[in-house]
């Protein structure tokens, strides 16, 4: 971990803590109402859709979309607890992987993201390399042709 203190943390810190707390309420909300059972617009949405003999593929899509939507909102609750730590800790707006600044414009658009932008794009360079080949619809990881290969000597 680096030991940098950002200056942003102390001159827009204010402004980043609130949006970044008024998102995590919001989300908290948002999860509370879901596993409370209050109707979503997909559920209504879904019973507007449905034709007869539907309900069973209804409910498996709609229990499929729930897991989904809880790993994602689990996700962006994580991303959102760990920029208010980092507010906390003086070191928002430093790149956890390189420890450079990240860019104003980027902390104003996605106020919890912990990477520059270099960083960012090369996470999901790797990331898009190493999908599994059986994921449907996905790209499959490099195998080892190109410029890889001409660097690894292949």
């Amino acid at each position: 971990m680096h030991n940098i203190t950002s200056p942003i943390a102390h001159h827009h810190g204010l402004d980043h803590r609130e949006r970044l707390e008024n998102m995590l309420a919001d989300l908290l909300r948002l999860m509370a109402e879901q596993r409370g059972g209050s109707r979503s617009r997909v559920d209504v949405a879904a019973e507007t859709l449905a034709g007869p003999g539907d309900s069973h593929a209804q409910s498996i899509t709609q229990r499929d979309l729930d897991f989904c939507i809880g790993e994602r909102e689990t996700a962006r609750l994580i991303e959102l607890e760990a920029a208010l730590k980092r507010l906390n800790e003086g070191t928002y707006g430093v790149c956890t992987v390189c420890g450079g600044p990240i860019m104003e414009a980027r902390l104003d658009a996605m106020p919890e993201t912990a990477h520059c932008m270099a960083c960012q794009v090369d996470a999901e360079a790797l990331n898009s390399a190493t999908v599994k080949p059986s994921e449907p619809g996905r790209a499959r990881p490099s195998t080892g042709t190109g410029r890889q290969s001409a660097v690894l000597g292949r």
